[in-house]
């Protein structure tokens, strides 16, 4: 388990990197009205929550494979609850700027949300693999 949850941070960290980097250069070079000053808030925010994430998923034990499902609810919920909170937040100390906050929280939500389905899948397909290796040999077999 731990190296899976290796990969998910290397693959959490670079994802962020090339998303943040990249939605800020095509806002920079194609859309700069839409730029904000604190721009480097949205990744952030999304890279500490995806760590939240990964913490939390990687403290399942594996022969409970239903209760990933209720952590993974559990975490999406609490997500667009901090999300919202920070939009709140945001929108308090500059308001005038608001609107462009939001698209840019709304883009990372979506891409963000691409990242975390993956990773939540690649977990749950590996959990089921070692719950298969646990099982005597007779009933890893399909019936017919």
């Amino acid at each position: 388990m731990k190296k899976y949850i290796k990969y998910f941070l290397i693959l959490h960290t670079a994802m962020l990197f090339i998303a943040g980097f990249g939605v800020w250069f095509i806002l920079k070079r194609f859309f700069p009205e839409i730029l904000i000053d604190y721009y480097f808030v949205v990744p952030v925010f999304f890279y500490v929550m995806g760590l939240i994430f990964i913490f939390f998923l990687s403290r399942i034990p594996v022969d409970k494979p239903k209760r990933i499902v209720n952590i993974y609810m559990l975490i999406r919920v609490a997500k667009v609850f901090a999300g919202a909170v920070a939009i709140m937040i945001y929108w308090f100390f500059d308001k005038e700027n608001i609107r462009s906050f939001v698209i840019i929280f709304i883009v990372f939500y979506l891409l963000y949300l691409l990242l975390e389905t993956y990773i939540y899948m690649r977990l749950e397909m590996y959990m089921k693999y070692k719950g298969d290796q646990q099982k005597p040999p007779r009933k890893r077999l399909p019936h017919k």
